[in-house]
């Protein structure tokens, strides 16, 4: 299911979901605090909520750090708080360790600088330095979520790139990324006449604007 994902970015997917008639599940203004890497692959999901004031049995996304793997982003709701972290830095190590793409979390995270020594990369709204020690606890992990008004089941398809996050469902993955695919082939001959010296008036005004009803590129 997840052949060719990385050789995809989210412009190339969410195209792919105009083609197919899919409103393009992208969210924004969450950034790659600690580089420039992209990140691909499957969603697990963790739910944060408020601190109920009473300890907190486990720390914060650690069971979706256990269960992860290689090819798998932690997508962490954290309700776009900026007030306290919903990420840290021995988290980050500890999902490198288990063979995690990234981390993305919908509110702030703190120890960025180490995440970016160790070239682990965590895109989110914003960094600070205040822990979630008696300010934020996990609700749940692995469960539907949302984040930047899109909805993120376990085992969805992320994309995390400098241009934004695209979500692709789990069901409609095989057909968007195969679709994706020859949208990218169609754009690198487009590419290749721009670097031949057609016209991009040419290039951009036709096979552009037809790249979603199957055209073939110029040349």
């Amino acid at each position: 299911m997840t052949d060719g994902l990385d050789r995809l970015d989210s412009c190339a997917l969410s195209d792919a979901c105009d083609t197919l008639g899919i409103d393009p599940p992208t969210i924004s203004g969450l950034g790659n605090l600690t580089g420039r890497r992209r990140i691909a692959g499957r969603a697990v999901t963790v739910l944060l909520g408020p601190s109920n004031g009473e300890p907190s049995s486990r720390h914060l996304c650690t069971a979706a750090i256990e269960a992860a793997g290689p090819g798998d982003v932690i997508v962490v709701a954290h309700q776009g708080r900026l007030d306290c972290a919903g990420w840290g830095g021995n988290l980050a190590r500890a999902a490198q360790a288990r063979g995690a793409q990234g981390t993305i979390v919908d509110g702030a995270v703190r120890d960025v600088d180490e995440a970016a020594d160790i070239a682990y990369p965590v895109f989110a709204k914003g960094a600070t330095p205040r822990t979630a020690r008696r300010r934020a606890r996990e609700q749940a992990w692995n469960v539907p979520i949302e984040v930047g008004g899109v909805i993120v089941n376990p085992g969805d398809l992320v994309v995390a790139d400098a241009t934004g996050i695209i979500v692709v469902p789990a069901k409609q993955a095989e057909q968007v990324i195969a679709t994706a695919l020859d949208i990218v082939a169609k754009e690198t001959a487009m590419a290749t006449d721009i670097a031949a010296g057609v016209p991009v008036s040419i290039v951009m005004g036709t096979n552009y604007e037809r790249l979603d009803h199957g055209s073939p590129p110029h040349g």
